[in-house]
């Protein structure tokens, strides 16, 4: 809307799509709030989704850590006989790239996240919430940080 214009609240659903992984990534909350407070009828318009719950649990999945442990293998091995060939061929040494070429490939095929639809048996144990938002009321505040607090005793955190 044109600035001073009068919030015009007179959409009677929003309907988004704009959740990244673990639910925040992408930072598409602000945006929905933003128009949800400009355009929707507050006592009558509806969220769809109406609430988002953000969970974690431990997980095992054997088979996808060797084949991240593959992938950087190989793009290791082509890196050396990159090195190799420019060394035979024009008398370069690459060696100096070397430890950081080896950090990027961790970091891309090791520490990366990455989205997969896993079966019930690679889980650990039981689904802990760490956050839940109600698309109605919350605010961009609401969605700073996840409050999980690791290794607490007294049960106010999540088990893990």
């Amino acid at each position: 809307l044109p600035d001073g214009t009068k919030d015009q609240r007179v959409v009677d659903i929003i309907i988004s799509e704009w959740m990244g992984y673990f639910l925040l990534r992408e930072s598409m909350l602000d945006s929905l709030v933003r128009a949800r407070d400009t355009f929707l009828k507050p006592t009558s318009g509806l969220m769809m989704p109406s609430h988002a719950t953000m969970m974690i649990a431990p997980i095992v999945d054997e088979e996808e850590r060797k084949h991240q442990q593959n992938d950087y293998a190989a793009g290791m091995e082509d890196w050396k006989e990159f090195a190799e060939t420019t060394s035979n061929l024009y008398g370069v040494d690459m060696s100096v790239l070397e430890s950081n070429f080896d950090r990027e490939q961790k970091e891309y095929y090791v520490l990366s996240s990455r989205w997969a639809e896993l079966p019930t048996s690679c889980l650990l144990a039981e689904c802990a919430v760490v956050k839940e938002l109600d698309m109605h009321v919350c605010t961009v505040e609401d969605a700073r940080g996840v409050g999980l607090s690791v290794g607490e005793d007294e049960g106010n955190g999540a088990p893990f």
